[in-house]
């Protein structure tokens, strides 16, 4: 899970400092879906359980790119980033929950909230910038489709039996929508555009099928919050990135939420 997050921190990076980012988005995942091709091939086709979940996350994935690239265009990274990562730990947690039938512990739960609040935190506007509404609203919705897809992706994983052929599956699905959207939109300047996003969006596409890759064999095998909650240091290292690549600002209260988000995970797994 930990390099689960670093890889979504460079792949965020990535995405925010795009010229077109719907553009960017379907090259990426236009690159995933050819790049993991081969394994549509190779491993055993995903049983009948498994489809209502592949067909569930093209449609929770397409909600969530687009809500992402309408929450980038707003708002800094520093500022969307960590509300989008931050709040979906403790709605994967109530999903698992009442989806799932899975159970925290006290500690657990208050690991979770610490780690929870301390990313969030991440997003609190200093004394001389204000948070801009329309931007923390579709990070929210990235937030809600992040926790509703972690739910429904580690079913389909357990459902399949394979994570990576799941992934595979999924990859080829997910990308159908956003390359869609990105046809109609931009209509005769995609190839374009394409072509100007395509040496950013490639490696994207790498850390992307990594990030979710790792995520997925985690969420195979262990309870889904806990994971999610370590997934989310991604935050952290995005706010690096942000400050070192994109020269946006990191500051001392960045690095004492950084320190509480550690214990918070260090708290849910003693818990």
């Amino acid at each position: 899970m930990l390099v689960s997050a670093i890889a979504h921190a460079f792949m965020g990076m990535l995405t925010k400092s795009s010229n077109d980012k719907l553009v960017f988005r379907s090259v990426m995942m236009l690159t995933s879906a050819v790049s993991l091709s081969p394994v549509l091939f190779i491993l055993p086709i995903p049983p009948a359980p498994a489809w209502p979940f592949l067909i569930t996350g093209m449609g929770l994935h397409f909600v969530f790119q687009m809500s992402m690239i309408s929450a980038f265009d707003r708002g800094d990274m520093n500022l969307v980033y960590p509300v989008m990562r931050g709040s979906a730990p403790a709605l994967a947690a109530v999903f698992a929950f009442l989806i799932l039938g899975e159970t925290l512990s006290v500690w657990q739960i208050a690991g979770l909230a610490l780690a929870s609040a301390a990313i969030i935190g991440f997003a609190w506007p200093d004394k001389t910038r204000a948070p801009k509404a329309a931007a923390l609203a579709f990070a929210f919705l990235a937030a809600l489709m992040t926790a509703l897809y972690s739910i429904n992706d580690a079913s389909g994983a357990r459902a399949t039996g394979h994570p990576i052929a799941y992934l595979a599956w999924f990859s080829f699905l997910t990308a159908i929508p956003i390359f869609a959207a990105a046809l109609i939109r931009r209509r005769g300047c995609w190839l374009a555009c394409a072509r100007i996003e395509f040496r950013a969006a490639a490696p994207a596409a790498l850390l992307g099928a990594a990030s979710y890759g790792f995520a997925l064999f985690a969420f195979s095998i262990t309870a889904i919050a806990p994971m999610v909650a370590m997934r989310e240091t991604s935050v952290v290292f995005g706010a690096i990135l942000a400050a070192v690549i994109l020269k946006e600002s990191f500051g001392r209260h960045r690095t004492v939420l950084a320190i509480l988000l550690a214990a918070g995970l260090v708290i849910l797994q003693i818990g």
